[in-house]
């Protein structure tokens, strides 16, 4: 099957698909004439005059019926293989490109010089063609994702620059470290020992934090996510070794690229603070 290309007339897209053109595309790009439409001139005796004749009279090299046999979608190929309808996205009329040259010089003088100079300049230079249909939504969709990743890019920088001052307020603010209460680690551990993390690192999930009992490993650590003079159960986690050095010597990106696994966790915080509250007995 041969791939779709895309001629382009004063920005208005005609498809090209081996040595066959579609009508309707040429039809549009020329402004949509009146009683000019691809139907309309194929019903002309005059068209029919000329197809009678092609049929008859073409050589080994402009033969076009073979290349164009094999369109996927096609649910008509006349018989003399120069006109063929097809359904779908490329779908419509398409003709031979010779013959798609004299429906040009109906439309209009402008359209029809432009047909012979673009069009016969593909039929012999077409390997020039792109290979695949330039979809003009398709290329509008690129554009606005390119931008959108730029965007998003952009916001990441800034979220991690006003981590950056956040940190650089708190440790005005908050001064030296506060050790996470008693109560406050046995939520945490509470939390780790369930389900999901089963007693593994919330952090990087490979590593285990907790031994029986729910004490924490020798090398473990409760991490204060944000500050080390924020102690409440909301701004810790309990982190396997590797993973407290990396948070502590990595300064704001690497907590910043934990962000999701934290947030995680604290979802969970939450959830186990709420069961305490409604069922007392299960807190212990």
């Amino acid at each position: 099957m041969n791939p779709i290309s895309t001629l382009s007339y004063q920005g208005r897209p005609v498809r090209l698909r081996g040595s066959m053109l579609n009508l309707a595309d040429m039809w549009r790009a020329a402004g949509r004439p009146e009683n000019r439409r691809p139907a309309d001139w194929l019903a002309l005796e005059e068209t029919a005059r000329l197809r009678a004749y092609a049929d008859t009279h073409w050589t080994a090299l402009d033969e076009p019926v073979t290349a164009n046999a094999g369109l996927a979608g096609i649910w008509h190929l006349d018989t003399d293989g120069l006109v063929a309808a097809a359904l779908g996205h490329s779908g419509g009329i398409w003709a031979n490109w010779q013959l798609a040259l004299s429906y040009a010089r109906t439309l209009s003088p402008a359209f029809h010089l432009w047909a012979n100079t673009v069009v016969r300049a593909a039929m012999e230079r077409p390997g020039d063609l792109a290979t695949a249909d330039p979809d003009p939504l398709l290329a509008h969709l690129a554009v606005r994702f390119r931008e959108l990743h730029r965007r998003l890019d952009t916001l990441e920088r800034h979220a991690a620059d006003l981590m950056v001052l956040a940190l650089s307020g708190q440790e005005l603010l908050f001064g030296g470290r506060r050790e996470f209460s008693e109560r406050s680690r046995a939520l945490l551990a509470r939390v780790v020992a369930a389900e999901p993390y089963g007693g593994q690192c919330p952090c990087c999930g490979r590593e285990r934090v907790l031994a029986e009992g729910g004490r924490l490993l020798p090398g473990a650590e409760f991490d204060h996510f944000y500050h080390r003079g924020l102690n409440r159960p909301e701004y810790g986690w309990p982190v396997c070794a590797p993973c407290h050095g990396e948070l502590t010597y990595g300064g704001h990106l690497a907590r910043f690229a934990r962000m999701p696994e934290f947030r995680a966790f604290q979802a969970r915080v939450l959830e186990q603070r709420r069961r305490a509250r409604q069922c007392p007995g299960d807190a212990m």
